[in-house]
C-alpha cells in the first residue's frame, strides 16, 4: 500500500532512528486504519525474547495467591513484561499441561509455585534446556537450585505455635498436610520445635491431615471432637478454607473461640473472618513476595552473564491478631 519494504515498516513501528518522522507517521496511520498488531511470537523468534512471564498458581480462591499474583503483574508491567497466569489446582497432571503450554508460547521465565512431587521434573528440565528461567515463590523445590522468594516457614510456624502456647494452651492440633513439599514439612517442623522448646510433649493424635477444603477439615475436626479428644488450640497451615471448616466444627460443638480453643492460621484471612471470632495468623506479605519474585526473575532473564548467581530472598513474616469487624447501627 505504501510502496515501502517490510523492513521499513518494521523500523517505523519500532521508532527506529534511521526512518524519517514523515515515513513513521504514514506507516503508523495506515497501521491504525488496518488494525495491525505485531505478532509477538514471531517477534520473539527474531529477538529471542518474548517479554512474557508465566505464573503458576495452586488455587486462585485463596487470597494469599491472588494478592501475590497482583504484585507480580504490577511489577511485570513496570518492567515491560506481560504475565500469563495459570492454575494447577495442586495436580501434577495439570501442572505438566500448563508448563508445556508456557513452553509453546515461548515465555522468558516462569514464576513457579509447584504442585509438589517429582513427576514433572523431566518437563522442568526440558524447559531449562530451552533457556527458560525459573524462580520459585512461596514454595521451593527439593531437586532444583532455582532461586526462591518465600517466608521462613519453620520460624513462622514456630512463632505462631508459641503465641498459642503463651496463652496457656498445651494441647494444640496441627491441621494440614506435612509431607510432599518443603513448605509443608517446614511448618510441621516449626510446630514440633515450639512444643519441644516449651516443654510440651508431641502428641501424634493431635496431628490431623487435611488439605485446603472446608468440608474435609470440618469433617475431621468434628470427628476428633466426637471421639472425645480434648484440645485447646489449633494451628491451621494450609489456608483459610481449612481454618474456616475447622472453626465451624468447633463452634457447632458449642465450644467458644478463643476461650475454649484458640486458633492460629496461615494466610487466607478473609474467609476466616466469617467465623466472627478473634484468631491469630501469619502475615506472609504476599504482595511483597509477588513483587520481589518478579524483580528477581527479570534480573535473571536480563543478566548479561547467564551463570551469575542470584540469592534467595526471605520475606519477613509476623504473627498478627485478627479481630472481626463489628458494623455500627
Amino acid at each position: 500500500m505504501l510502496s515501502v519494504t517490510p523492513a521499513t515498516v518494521s523500523k517505523a513501528l519500532r521508532d527506529s532512528s534511521d526512518i524519517s518522522p514523515e515515513t513513521k507517521e504514514v506507516v503508523r496511520k495506515v497501521s491504525r486504519e488496518l488494525g495491525y498488531r505485531p505478532n509477538l511470537l514471531a517477534r520473539s523468534l527474531i529477538n529471542n525474547r518474548s517479554k512474557i512471564l508465566g505464573v503458576l498458581v495452586p488455587d486462585l480462591r485463596i487470597s494469599f495467591y491472588t494478592t501475590a499474583v497482583r504484585g507480580m503483574y504490577e511489577e511485570a508491567s513496570k518492567k515491560g513484561y506481560q504475565c500469563v497466569i495459570l492454575v494447577h489446582d495442586e495436580l501434577e497432571s495439570k501442572e505438566k499441561e500448563k508448563l508445556e503450554f508456557l513452553s509453546d508460547i515461548s515465555v522468558d521465565g516462569i514464576l513457579l509455585n509447584a504442585a509438589g512431587g517429582k513427576g514433572n521434573n523431566p518437563t522442568i528440565q526440558n524447559l531449562m534446556k530451552q533457556g527458560i528461567r525459573f524462580v520459585c515463590w512461596d514454595r521451593g523445590l527439593d531437586d532444583f537450585s532455582f532461586r526462591a522468594v518465600k517466608i521462613d516457614d519453620v520460624k513462622a510456624a514456630f512463632n505462631l505455635t508459641s503465641k498459642i502456647i503463651s496463652h496457656g494452651r498445651k494441647r494444640i492440633v496441627f491441621l494440614g498436610p506435612h509431607t510432599r513439599i518443603p513448605v509443608l514439612r517446614d511448618r510441621f517442623e516449626g510446630y514440633k520445635t515450639a512444643l519441644k522448646e516449651h516443654g510440651i510433649p508431641f502428641q501424634p493424635e493431635l496431628v490431623v491431615q487435611s488439605f485446603r477444603s472446608i468440608e474435609d477439615s470440618h469433617a475431621k475436626i468434628s470427628a476428633l471432637l466426637n471421639q472425645g479428644v480434648h484440645f485447646d488450640g489449633l494451628i491451621s497451615i494450609s489456608g483459610g478454607m481449612s481454618t474456616f471448616g475447622a472453626g465451624k466444627a468447633i463452634l457447632e460443638m458449642k465450644k467458644r473461640i478463643p476461650h475454649d480453643v484458640m486458633i492460629g492460621d496461615f494466610g487466607d484471612n478473609e474467609i476466616v473472618f466469617r467465623l466472627g471470632v478473634p484468631f491469630y495468623s501469619i502475615d506472609q506479605k504476599p504482595h511483597e513476595i509477588g513483587v520481589a519474585a518478579t524483580d528477581l526473575i527479570v534480573k535473571e532473564i536480563e543478566s548479561e552473564n547467564p551463570d551469575v548467581e542470584f540469592a534467595d530472598l526471605t520475606i519477613g513474616a509476623e504473627v498478627v491478631e485478627r479481630r472481626p469487624v463489628r458494623l455500627c447501627d
